[in-house]
């Protein structure tokens, strides 16, 4: 069994089933296609949290100024993580969410910068409190569907290796394989010292997480979600990294990451004799 931890933008799943049980059906059974033969939707089960981060509200379009200021601040450092000059991300008022903005645009495309705020939007959702309602009830949840599906093995994307990085930490459970794809938990001021892993773990952060058996990594060279790509530099308890390349309009996209073979050679060395 393969528990699924899905990342951004995965609301209209919920918005289209009308029911967090009928999201998560829908993406195991997404994830499940992209992983290939010989899994289905009954191998892969997620673990759906989308709904509990979805604020309700307008969410002001793919203008970063729109976003709330701790939401500003983390488009800001991102986009100095990406290698934004220092004028670029530094200035008075809202001008560096204006300039990072523009850069970010002018480097990586216009619809790079409307990714970036909705990343930003729920990234700021999760890590800006770490004892905010929200962020236990992403973790329980996770936490809920691992108890109930005893997966030997968890898959988890973008934001959602931050998630599944943290539950495993806050409760943790038996794992043979962890897989982390387009992770941003090295992103500097971002993510990495936000994480929160519980009481008595503040100096495990980039340690592998009790229970779990081999973590394994990807990234896409053109992954901006994926910053720092060289990740087991923060995280040595990664045993395996790999680079790879899926395209320049795809290099974030959960399916094209779970169609690589170097998913299906981890998967199939611990789930080939089942």
């Amino acid at each position: 069994m393969i528990v699924a931890i899905h990342g951004i933008r995965c609301y209209p799943y919920f918005a289209a089933g009308g029911t967090a049980p009928l999201a998560a059906e829908a993406l195991a059974t997404e994830w499940a296609a992209a992983l290939g033969v010989p899994f289905t939707s009954t191998d892969v089960a997620a673990a759906y949290y989308s709904q509990l981060l979805h604020l309700g509200t307008a969410q002001g379009g793919d203008d970063p100024e729109r976003l709330p200021a701790g939401g500003q601040r983390l488009f800001v450092d991102w986009v100095a993580a990406l290698g934004a000059p220092a004028e670029v991300t530094m200035g008075p008022g809202t001008l560096p969410v204006r300039q990072a903005g523009a850069w970010l645009a002018a480097r990586f495309g216009p619809a790079a910068k409307a990714f970036a705020v909705v990343f930003c939007r729920e990234v700021h959702t999760y890590v800006a409190d770490p004892d905010s309602p929200r962020r236990a009830a992403v973790r329980e949840e996770v936490r809920r569907v691992l108890a109930e599906r005893r997966p030997r093995v968890v898959i988890a994307h973008s934001l959602g290796s931050v998630v599944a990085y943290e539950a495993l930490w806050h409760r943790p459970v038996d794992l043979d394989l962890l897989i982390t794809l387009g992770s941003p938990l090295g992103m500097p001021q971002v993510i990495f010292e936000r994480l929160s892993l519980g009481e008595g773990n503040e100096g495990a952060k980039g340690a592998r997480p009790p229970g779990v058996r081999r973590w394994v990594n990807l990234a896409d060279i053109g992954d901006i979600v994926a910053v720092p790509r060289d990740l087991p530099g923060l995280f040595p308890g990664i045993d395996a990294h790999h680079e790879v390349s899926l395209g320049l309009v795809a290099s974030h996209k959960a399916t094209r990451y779970l169609a690589r073979p170097e998913v299906g050679r981890e998967l199939a060395a611990v789930l080939g004799e089942d």
